[in-house]
Order: C-alpha cells, then sequence, then structure tokens
C-alpha cells in the first residue's frame, strides 16, 4: 500500500484484470493432391504442394492494469521502501487515440504524459492504482503439416508451426515511472515470427 493510513486509496483493478479476450481455431485441408480440387494429376508438383493440412488460431486480448508510479520520492525515502509512491493524476485522458512516435528517435508514447505529475514534497500520489491500461495482443499462429507415404508402413510426416505468422508488432512493456525521461514509452515488443519445422519418421 502507497499509505498504510488510507487503505481505501488501494481499491483498483487487480493486476490480472483483462477485460476482452477472444480466441479462434480453424482447420482445413489444402486443395492441392490426390482426390482434391486442384492439382490431383499425380504430378511432380502436386507432389510438393499437395496432401497439406493447415491449422490456425488466432488471439486477440486487451492489456492488463498499469500504476503510474515515481522512482526515489522522498515518501519512499523516508520509509525505506523503493517504488511505493504513486504520480499524482492530473485528470483528463489516459489513453491515445493513437500511439504517437517521435521522428527523431523512433521512440513510441503509448499514453498521455500530461496527465500525471510528480507529487510535491513528500506528500503521496493522488492516482489510483492500476490505473492506465496497458497495451493489447493481436496474434495468428499456424501449423501445415503433411504425411509423405513412403512404401509399406514407412512414412515422413512434415509439420511446419510458425508463431505470430502475420509478423504483427504487439507492445511489451510500458515505462509507468512518471519521472524517468522515457515516461510513457514502450520500452520492448512481444515476439516476433518465428519458424519451426518437424521431420518425424515413421517405420
Amino acid at each position: 500500500a502507497q499509505n498504510d493510513q488510507n487503505l481505501a486509496a488501494e481499491y483498483a483493478l487487480s493486476s490480472f484484470d483483462r477485460r476482452q479476450q477472444f480466441s479462434m481455431n480453424a482447420s482445413w485441408q489444402l486443395p492441392f493432391g490426390k482426390d482434391r480440387s486442384h492439382l490431383n494429376s499425380g504430378s511432380f508438383l502436386s507432389k510438393i504442394v499437395g496432401d497439406w493440412t493447415a491449422t490456425a488460431t488466432f488471439t486477440a486480448s486487451s492489456g492488463t492494469p498499469l500504476t503510474p508510479k515515481v522512482n526515489q520520492s522522498a515518501a519512499d525515502i523516508a520509509r525505506g521502501i523503493a517504488g511505493a509512491t504513486r504520480a499524482d493524476y492530473l485528470g483528463g485522458p489516459i489513453d491515445l487515440s493513437s500511439p504517437i512516435v517521435d521522428p527523431n528517435t523512433g521512440s513510441i508514447t503509448f499514453l498521455n504524459t500530461s496527465a500525471f505529475a510528480v507529487p510535491s514534497g513528500d506528500a503521496f500520489g493522488t492516482a489510483p492504482r492500476n490505473l492506465i491500461i496497458g497495451p493489447g495482443n493481436k496474434q495468428l499462429n499456424a501449423t501445415f503439416s503433411r504425411d509423405v507415404r513412403m512404401g509399406g508402413t514407412r512414412a515422413l510426416t512434415i509439420r511446419v508451426d510458425v508463431t505470430n505468422l502475420l509478423n504483427t508488432k504487439n507492445f511489451g512493456s510500458i515505462d509507468v515511472n512518471v519521472n524517468s525521461p522515457t515516461f510513457g514509452e514502450v520500452l520492448s515488443y512481444r515476439a516476433a515470427r518465428s519458424m519451426r519445422v518437424n521431420l518425424r519418421f515413421r517405420f
């Protein structure tokens, strides 16, 4: 708690509060290969691109709450506690209609930094806990697989797993320390697209 004499000020959203979350799964056979609508003649090309099955998972979610804090405030130093003091909330919107990109540095500002200020002296900040809603996340993952028959009981299974297929840029952490030179800026990004190929031989 910022102030143990005012526990009512700690009433806020839980740190794991995520208001919106959507997930969709799809699976289909690609229309190429034997007994399918295209490239079903047994040609060399059909043997390469045919008989594949694809599955996809799309997820989208809103962000989780963040607390605007003050580093090394007078109140924290007096109590010997680091990072407990919150910023002053000056009112007005916190969210931006879209993130602001600095053309000189390339840094991205995620929130309205003018809505917050450093508390004066050793005063406690007026901002509630978990006032800022952090960045959400959108991601499409996909898996492509096929079996290559090699005669008898032998078969080779090829599986390609792609994470973040569209290489969507998702923000990671945000600087919420109001007296930091990078306050409100994006500090990291979630993982970019990656691919893994698995081969399994059965006999």
